[in-house]
């Protein structure tokens, strides 16, 4: 047998002057089953047929066999490589049972209905009347000063009609004087109803809590919004390294169940409304991951409409995505997703596709407006960008509808993207963000019950209801879905493929006389 693989070596130059054999030999067992079974193959191959093919012609004939034996394997190959050049990453579902004490509590804004608080838009009227320069260029009451102040809250929602423009115009003269170039933000905090009067009761993991300590004044695409449990910067994109964020660490709870998840006795203040950005009462929740910027438009905030006098269960579940480290090595557009180490100069150190999408329609607003939205995150080098004020109301307004469309990434199977659907309007914007390869989706499903009762007692205190809300957050079942991204396929294991040897062994003949064992091969892997 020595002498017969000595032969081959020397006539045909097949294996021991091949560098790519020599790699594969030094690489671990499992990787040589298949060069020492193609090896095995040859070997037997000229044994067996060799002795029996005396003539030159029966030995041409057997080297053509062999050639296009050879040619036709690596054709399949070539096949399976180029299909997994296409697509080399797989996802597959590692387990519907992930224990939800693995899983972040999502972040929960609860954002009000009313976004200026009419008590406050007096008090504010009432501070600008004593300007000199308010009562020198204008001669208004409290009461007019105070219906011209509501013309801020178009800026949450990018929209006023023609016959306001001149009001707007006049309150934007009277801030601009008065103030020397005002602060939209700072204003807009100051309108808007305070957490502290509209949480009166919480609860978290069944224990008591004061809201004030839980819940955090906080940027969302509703504008400000009280928060629990979000962890990135307060203005801006990135992950919690920063000094100033709303918890100390993401929470995660420890049991599920109504009583074991966020509770909050919820005030509407329904005769303090000013200004409505919806027509409805009560309160918008918004549920996310807590390192993400909420962005409705990316798909991956829920929300919840909370009305007066009810009683609202949000029972939770999660789908959580993972990528194993070695996908990384491949092309961000071949798995089709990004880690968080990668761009972080922009998003420091935590991408997510919501906060590109975010970051997408920011840059889209400053090239067109030339400002930024007072609720919107920010980067460093949109520092000297102002914030959007009155004045940018026309143009916010022109071009609303262009950003409410996001047009979508084109991948194999879609339906190519029609632009003529969007002729009659300002268009859409252009974002080609990708997914996250760590995520984490949160659905909900709701129940409610009226809440008509006089009064409840919380934590030996009694509180006197009145158009009040109680909302419990949790997570109903202990296990969640877990996602996971993997490579498809090991170059090792593209050569492992059953059919190829089999295809080597019936041209060559191999299998009547010598049965080889493919047992190796089922294992690799395993």
């Amino acid at each position: 047998m020595v002498k017969v693989s000595t032969s081959i070596t020397r006539r045909w130059g097949i294996v021991e002057n091949s560098r790519t054999v020599q790699r594969l030999r030094n690489l671990p067992n499992l990787k040589k089953t298949i060069i020492d079974l193609l090896l095995e193959s040859i070997n037997t191959n000229y044994t067996d047929n060799i002795r029996y093919y005396q003539r030159p012609i029966e030995k041409i004939a057997w080297l053509i066999v062999h050639v296009i034996a050879i040619i036709g394997m690596s054709f399949m190959i070539l096949d399976a490589t180029l299909e997994y050049q296409d697509s080399p990453t797989v996802t597959t579902m590692e387990t519907d049972n992930y224990p939800v004490q693995d899983i972040d509590f999502p972040a929960i804004s609860i954002c009000n209905i009313n976004k200026i608080s009419l008590s406050s838009a007096i008090d504010f009227a009432e501070d600008l009347m004593e300007m000199e320069t308010t009562t020198y260029n204008v001669n208004l009451t409290v009461e007019e000063l105070t219906s011209m102040l509501t013309m801020l809250g178009h800026l949450y929602l990018f929209d006023i009609d023609e016959s306001e423009f001149e009001m707007a115009s006049s309150l934007h003269t009277i801030l601009e004087r008065g103030y020397n170039g005002y602060d939209v933000s700072r204003i807009m905090k100051r309108l808007l109803p305070k957490c502290r009067s509209i949480l009166r009761q919480c609860s978290w993991e069944g224990k008591d809590q004061d809201c004030n300590q839980i819940f955090f004044l906080r940027r969302t695409d509703n504008g400000f919004c009280c928060t629990f449990n979000l962890a990135r910067h307060e203005s801006g994109f990135g992950n919690a390294d920063s000094s100033v964020f709303a918890s100390q660490t993401i929470e995660r709870l420890r049991e599920t169940g109504p009583e074991y998840g966020l509770s909050v006795l919820l005030n509407p203040q329904l005769h303090d409304y000013a200004f409505r950005i919806l027509p409805v009462l009560g309160f918008k929740i918004l549920i996310y991951s807590s390192l993400d910027y909420p962005n409705t438009a990316s798909g991956g905030v829920r929300e919840v409409l909370i009305p007066p006098k009810v009683e609202m269960f949000l029972n939770l579940d999660a789908i959580s995505f993972y990528s194993v480290p070695s996908v990384i090595d491949y092309d961000m557009k071949q798995r089709d997703c990004l880690f968080s180490s990668e761009q972080a100069k922009t998003y420091k150190g935590h991408y997510s596709y919501t906060d590109c999408i975010s970051y997408c329609r920011t840059r889209d607003i400053i090239f067109f407006c030339k400002c930024i939205p007072f609720f919107y995150s920010v980067i460093p080098d949109m520092a000297g960008v102002k914030i959007c004020n009155l004045k940018d109301l026309p143009c916010l307004k022109k071009y609303k509808d262009r950003w409410l469309y996001v047009k979508p990434r084109y991948e194999k199977l879609m339906v190519p993207f029609n632009q003529n659907n969007f002729q009659a309007t300002s268009g859409y914007i252009t974002c080609d963000c990708l997914p996250s390869c760590k995520d984490i989706k949160y659905t909900v499903s709701t129940s409610d019950i009226p809440l008509d009762i006089p009064q409840l007692v919380w934590n030996r205190k009694k509180t006197l209801l009145h158009n009040h809300s109680l909302v419990h957050i949790y997570f109903g079942e202990p296990g969640t879905m877990r996602m996971k991204q993997d490579v498809f396929l090991y170059w090792y294991e593209l050569m492992e493929s059953r059919t190829v040897v089999l295809y080597w062994n019936e041209i060559s003949g191999a299998i009547p006389r010598k049965q080889i064992d493919l047992t190796p091969l089922n294992t690799l892997g395993q």
